[in-house]
């Protein structure tokens, strides 16, 4: 049975994965700076190793014998660790796997590209970066690209929008459920796009194009996008509320800055960048691979959310 490696096995959205491959019978060797955090099974071996500061010949260690590597590991909060953590950990082990016949799965961000430079976001749109975990995302990729020039790595790059799910706090779905709940509503243009992907469609997707050699070397962008205005009807529709109150979003954003001003919130242009796209991403190529489309499910997922937080 082949044997495979994972970074962030113990995040969302690596457990889904090793869960599925566990069911499937693989192997895993889990990479964990915290490898108590990992029930005891005859298919995980763990090694010990912090992506801040990785052993060299620990990692030589974890990718003996395996045939896929996913990363999946990324700090998401500290910007002071970003950097060592995201890129410096990715080339350490993109270096340790040269001229080895592993394919390394990386999971990378739709915030790497540009959405001000066009409506419509394919694997080739310009690339812009916003801050630093969008940065890093964007020169690991730099990275892969030139070891795979250089080296013969084989890789397979996937770039997911937002991701949800009833298990992830998300501060979005939480600022436009309080508003709904308050009778609140956000007056907007009608082209303003959610760029979404559901956890379980990002997870199925990454299992359905591991394997596949038609995937190899190529990146792939995953979101099901929707209209803001449907998102939040359906919201409405879930919380059986009515709005009262109309806040044009001009004034929502002098808000938003008057937040940023005094540091209540260090996430404010995120939030601006997310009431103003009108960008779509295009899941063409990845939904011609997989043979279907992505699913457009939210009022399920609302449902659970919201059922969930009660």
């Amino acid at each position: 049975m082949k044997t495979i490696g994972i970074t962030g096995a113990s995040g969302i959205i690596g457990s889904k994965i090793c869960q599925n491959l566990l069911e499937n019978g693989y192997i895993l060797h889990v990479l964990s700076r915290d490898p108590d955090n990992f029930k005891k099974n005859p298919n995980i071996k763990t090694y010990k190793i912090d992506l801040l500061n990785p052993d060299r010949k620990k990692v030589s260690s974890f990718l003996k014998r395996i045939k896929f590597l996913f990363h999946l590991a990324s700090e998401l909060s500290d910007e002071s660790k970003m950097m060592k953590t995201n890129y410096n950990s990715t080339k350490i082990l993109v270096d340790s796997i040269k001229n080895k016949n592993i394919t390394f799965i990386y999971l990378s961000s739709i915030g790497i590209f540009d959405f001000n430079k066009s409506k419509l976001i394919n694997e080739n749109s310009y690339k812009k970066q916003f801050n630093i975990y969008e940065k890093t995302k964007f020169l690991s990729e730099k990275y892969i690209f030139k070891s795979c020039r250089e080296n013969n790595l084989k890789f397979i790059i996937v770039r997911p929008s937002i991701i949800l799910d009833v298990n992830m706090k998300s501060k979005i779905i939480d600022h436009l459920l309080t508003f709904t709940k308050l009778g609140i509503n956000l007056k907007f243009s009608k082209k303003i796009i959610a760029n979404f992907i559901l956890l379980d469609d990002l997870v199925k997707t990454i299992l359905k194009i591991f394997e596949n050699e038609k995937a190899l070397n190529e990146t792939f962008n995953i979101s099901s996008d929707i209209l803001l205005e449907e998102f939040l009807l359906s919201i409405k529709k879930v919380l059986n509320k009515k709005t009262y109150i109309k806040l044009p979003i001009n004034i929502f954003f002098n808000l938003i800055n008057l937040v940023s001003f005094f540091r209540i919130s260090r996430k404010t242009s995120q939030i601006r960048r997310f009431f103003s796209n009108t960008s779509k991403i295009s899941t063409q190529k990845v939904e011609s691979l997989i043979g279907y489309k992505l699913s457009l499910d939210y009022s399920n997922f609302l449902n659970n959310y919201v059922n969930r937080i009660k």
